[in-house]
């Protein structure tokens, strides 16, 4: 009987690790299948004691094994010689032999295949234990240790306690919601994999490099490919000694240079709608379904009150130079009038030292910044220093390059040490080989969005002398039919559909004569009102001709 499913598992020098991997996919242990509904092909990529049908007997199983004549550092061609060789209609691949998939992963790949013909159905990964891989072996983590925490786990019992001895892993976490940058247990029809051609062999470095990940983005930009997250199932990373896991800093470096050479660009986690597909057959953690809030301890400032009044007021009519000026001041007065005044004004020096090694990265973007969020420019604020000072606590992000949220997420220690995510990574976190990722498209648009339609821009709006709420109505007059406020109106669609607020000022041309007002999201007449008029920017009136 045909299987439904193939699934390509590669190996090497895994003798401790597959016995485990290959168990978990056991008929023994997979629910919801039966031993005829799907086999596993095993690609040995050369270990010294390559795996044999008699070491996996007793699984009764549909096992395949297969050794590579040829083996190379890079899995890939083990991972399409494996495809090459499977029957089902449907094949997943599993790129590392060293993880454990959950009970009911098979069956709800299978169901999920069923209902999307053309579905890229994953399963998240994770690790075993209480952390990031990387970071737990760093403080001692090791085999032994994995082995008694699986032992007393009882998971050949009830696999479904792994997500309780499991954390995910830096490219499917933190949450079930968030977006993928990989999958180790990838399903797709024969034809999909077709259409892909496979994993591409130009990956050649130890372990693949980014391989795995370079598959999952061209597979979910496939036409017309339904992407589906398998909620409640997953994969377990077992330590191994792994390169992508346990390599230095130097050599992960070296994988994503070499995925440049080859796709011409840096890798980004592509943003993509997903399917969620399946149930929850464990108790799940509140922080898994839902981004940890950061909690931050507010003490109260001298001063605050009248900050924020200035900010939203006095702040917003003067020149930039003169805010900063002023803002400084602010700051100084408050440091001197707290109750310690010496550790006040270090606090200032250090807090300054430390925006002057942001705005050295490259991975902080001073106008970026600014234009994302324009209430840092309204308040006085030199951008580094906003995010130096507020830049955990409100969870804001210092360019495309580096998602601040994501790395606290993911690095519990950093928040719990009330640290600036993007510091740490320059100070510690790249050194000790911590992952960062950029900032979703997704977000970065809300970002925008969010800062677009305050509250804030629309009252710069109505306070304009070149907004004329009259004129815009008789101008536009299917604003008045369908009952907007003109205002309102024109910060959430009239600038993007090139009307203009009043006849002295052109809505295309500021953009024409601009172009880098587009690329902060702001309304035209907000960015004059609060950056344009005081440095200067020309304006023309409409033409009514």
């Amino acid at each position: 009987m045909k299987p439904f499913v193939s699934i390509v598992v590669v190996c090497y020098n895994m003798k401790r690790e597959l016995p485990r991997t290959l168990f978990s996919m056991s008929p023994e242990f997979q629910i919801g299948v039966s031993k005829d509904d799907y086999e596993v092909i095993l690609v040995d990529n050369g270990s010294k004691e390559p795996p044999t049908a008699e070491d996996f007997a007793h699984l009764n199983m549909n096992l395949l094994i297969y050794s590579m004549e040829t083996p190379t550092h890079s899995p890939v061609r083990a991972i399409n010689f494996g495809i090459n060789k499977a029957i089902g209609q449907y094949i997943g691949v599993c790129i590392d032999g060293a993880r454990l998939v959950s009970p009911g992963l098979i069956a709800q790949a299978r169901d999920a295949l069923t209902l999307y013909p053309r579905g890229v159905v994953a399963a998240r990964g994770r690790y075993l234990g209480v952390k990031f891989q990387r970071d737990a072996m760093n403080e001692g983590y090791n085999a032994q240790q994995e082995d008694a925490l699986l032992v007393q786990s009882e998971w050949k019992v009830d696999g479904y306690r792994l997500f309780d001895i499991s954390v995910f892993d830096e490219s499917c976490g933190p949450t079930w919601l968030t977006p993928m940058a990989e999958s180790n247990a990838l399903f797709m029809s024969r034809h999909l994999w077709a259409e892909l051609q496979g994993f591409d062999e130009q990956f050649v470095s130890r372990g693949g490099g980014l391989v795995n990940l370079d598959t999952w983005r061209r597979a979910v930009q496939l036409p017309d490919v339904t992407v589906v997250s398998l909620m409640g199932e997953a994969t377990f990373h077992q330590i191994h000694g792994g390169v992508a896991t346990n390599g230095t800093h130097d050599a992960i470096r070296e994988f994503f240079n070499e995925y440049q050479s080859i796709r011409g660009v840096d890798f980004e986690i592509p943003n993509v709608s997903y399917s969620l597909f399946g149930k929850f057959n464990h108790k799940v953690r509140g922080s898994e379904l839902h981004p940890k809030a950061t909690t931050v301890v507010i003490k109260k400032q001298p001063l605050q009150a009248i900050r924020r009044l200035w900010s939203r007021t006095l702040g917003q009519l003067l020149p930039p130079s003169v805010r900063r000026f002023l803002r400084n001041a602010i700051d100084l007065a408050g440091a001197v009038l707290n109750p310690r005044p010496f550790k006040g004004i270090q606090q200032l020096k250090v807090e300054r030292h430390h925006a002057r090694v942001i705005e050295a990265s490259p991975l902080f973007n001073a106008s970026w910044y600014a234009g994302t969020y324009p209430d840092v420019i309204s308040a006085g604020y030199q951008p580094s220093v906003h995010f130096v000072r507020y830049g955990l606590s409100q969870r804001r992000q210092p360019s495309p390059y580096f998602d601040a949220a994501w790395y606290c997420d993911a690095y519990e220690d950093v928040v719990a040490n009330g640290e600036n995510p993007l510091l740490h990574y320059i100070y510690f976190g790249e050194a000790e080989g911590r992952r960062m990722r950029s900032v979703p498209q997704a977000t970065i648009l809300q970002s925008i969005h969010d800062a677009q339609f305050s509250q804030e821009n629309l009252a710069v709006i109505r306070n304009s002398s070149l907004f004329d709420s009259q004129w815009y109505l008789e101008r536009y007059p299917d604003v008045g039919l369908s009952g907007s406020d003109p205002a309102e109106h024109f910060l959430n669609f009239g600038s993007s559909e090139r009307r203009n607020p009043s006849p002295g000022f052109d809505t295309a041309k500021y953009f024409q004569l601009h172009p880098d007002v587009k690329q902060t999201g702001l309304n035209p007449l907000v960015h004059y009102e609060l950056h344009g008029r005081h440095e200067g920017r020309e304006i023309t009136p409409v033409s009514l001709g």
